[in-house]
């Protein structure tokens, strides 16, 4: 498998991940996922800095908008 393959595969796997936001307690654990999985496609060499920090703000966004959702959704029980 070439580098360009492995970034590709694993970047689809990223965006999958980003797609299944993970509620209640768990939404946490489901952003340093994410967040994780940037730093090891980063160490691998598939990413670089830009990249990377694009994809960190993505998943903060993400966060952000899930979480946002939770607490209204709760606030409207």
């Amino acid at each position: 498998m070439t580098d360009t393959d492995e970034k590709s595969r694993r970047l689809a796997d990223w965006h999958e991940l980003l797609s299944r936001p993970k509620m209640g307690a768990s939404l946490d654990a489901w952003n340093r996922e994410l967040r994780n999985e940037v730093d090891l496609i980063k160490a691998a060499g598939l990413l670089d800095t830009e990249e990377a920090h694009e994809l960190r703000e993505q998943a903060n966004a993400a966060y952000r908008h899930h979480l946002e959702e939770a607490i209204t959704r709760e606030l409207n029980e």
